[in-house]
């Protein structure tokens, strides 16, 4: 069943400003709505007082058990989680070995590939 990507509410998590900013663009042109930015796991936990993310992107490159723990936290509470890296697609991820992987430089048909494959069809 497809989700519709204007309610959906995203937690980006990325160090980067300028990357942060960007993706977030590009989820806007994508269709959705309600995005909010940490620029680091403990930053994306105040933010997850404040609300609950449908869904997430995380920088694999801010440091692996941080973003581990957040990553499994938030599929503890069912959120899908998309990771974004500047490494190869091919490296491993302990306990995430189909994970979806936006690389970077962003591109955002490979972004909106991504969140079709976990059923965020565009409006």
């Amino acid at each position: 069943m497809a989700i519709s990507r204007r309610s959906i509410r995203v937690l980006i998590v990325e160090d980067e400003p300028a990357t942060a900013l960007l993706l977030e663009s590009m989820l806007e042109e994508l269709g959705f709505e309600d995005v909010h930015i940490a620029y680091d796991p403990g930053g994306a936990r105040d933010v997850m007082g404040e609300f609950s993310p449908n869904l997430a992107i995380l920088d694999m490159n801010m440091g692996q058990d941080a973003i581990l723990r957040l990553a499994e936290r938030l599929r503890a509470r069912n959120v899908p989680v998309v990771f974004s890296s500047c490494q190869p697609a091919n490296e491993t991820l302990p306990g995430w070995p189909d994970r979806p992987l936006v690389p970077k430089p962003l591109d955002k048909r490979m972004l909106d590939a991504a969140l079709r494959n976990l059923g965020f069809e565009s409006n």
